[in-house]
């Protein structure tokens, strides 16, 4: 014989009521109905509180990866690079019994969450172990207190720009909210036209093959909305019947160009470095990052002329100072 279980509307919905959260049962015609209640997306903060980073490489440390920016050591409260260790660069332990938030490091309870690959969600990441690192020139050295983290999701390795992380540091998790890199790249060769919605922002000049080659870069990310960032860079390059490029008179031109939604045509944003990404969420570009010499630019999409909020995370060193003028000349000593 087989025996069958029969399980009445109100037996449904009060198993279902066990395993749903309170709120989650509305009524019909006076009968209970499960309903699932969805927790509405925060997208990106209007005023985000970021987190660079930097590759163990660039800091004296051995292994690949990145560690993390938590704060500048006050100089009274340097107890790692004295004499003469402060005069160069250097990278100690942070002892793990320290506090760190007497060196400056935020809250703890507060979490990062880390931005890594290309329009990826954040993950959630603590730090571990703790680095006091000196890092500058003579005119410009300090202590910079970092750390190593434990993540919940994959990073791409140092090596490139476009794959370095950021984190934004915020109690609750920023759902919806991504970070979209480069993804629309072209290069202009000699005679080769600029892009027509960026010909109005670079100036003519009466240049001419030979004597005269003008070339340009563009990196660009793009959404469906028509909304878009662009980074340019254009040299001018003037032979004067030199054969070295290094002997040649060149000018460079670099423009940070944002298209928000609803515009009909981009414009310059003001202040910053290179193109880094921009977060943006279910409404659009919300953040345009750029970076320069140790320090990362946070472009506000609602108020694109007004200048960017800035977050220093290393002071440069000689190299980078003298590497820091971007360039399209084949020159190979710049």
């Amino acid at each position: 014989m087989v025996s069958v279980v029969r399980l009445t509307s109100q037996a449904l919905v009060l198993g279902l009521s066990l395993l749903m959260p309170v709120g989650a049962l509305a009524q019909d015609d006076g009968e209970a109905v499960p309903t699932l209640e969805l927790e509405a997306e925060r997208g990106c903060p209007a005023r985000p509180d970021l987190v660079p980073f930097t590759s163990r490489a660039v800091v004296g440390l051995p292994g690949s990866g990145w560690v993390v920016h938590q704060a500048v050591i006050p100089e009274k409260k340097d107890t790692f690079f004295r004499g003469v260790e402060a005069d160069r660069a250097g990278v100690k332990p942070v002892p793990p019994e320290t506090d760190a938030r007497k060196l400056g490091a935020p809250d703890p309870s507060v979490p990062l969450w880390v931005f890594g690959k290309a329009d990826a969600a954040p993950c959630r990441a603590k730090p571990t172990t703790w680095w006091a690192v000196r890092m500058g020139t003579d005119e410009d050295r300090k202590t910079y207190l970092m750390a190593e983290l434990e993540m919940e999701c994959d990073v791409l390795p140092p090596g490139r720009l476009s794959g370095t992380p950021v984190a934004l540091r915020q109690k609750d998790a920023p759902t919806g909210c991504k970070l979209r890199r480069a993804n629309d790249n072209s290069t202009g060769k000699a005679g080769v036209g600029l892009p027509l919605e960026l010909v109005d922002f670079v100036p003519e000049r009466a240049c001419e093959a030979p004597e005269c080659t003008r070339l340009w870069e563009r990196f660009s990310s793009t959404w469906t909305d028509g909304s878009a960032v662009h980074d340019l860079t254009v040299s001018w390059m003037e032979r004067k019947g030199k054969k070295d490029p290094c002997e040649w008179a060149t000018e460079d031109l670099t423009l940070l160009l944002l298209r928000p939604p609803g515009a009909l045509a981009p414009a310059p944003l003001k202040g910053g470095g290179p193109y880094f990404g921009t977060l943006y969420d279910g409404t659009g570009p919300r953040t345009v990052l750029s970076r320069h010499l140790g320090v990362l630019y946070a472009h506000d999409v609602a108020k694109p002329k007004a200048a960017p909020k800035a977050f220093r995370y290393a002071s440069p060193t000689d190299e980078d100072l003298l590497t820091a003028k971007r360039t399209l000349s084949p020159c190979k000593k710049r």
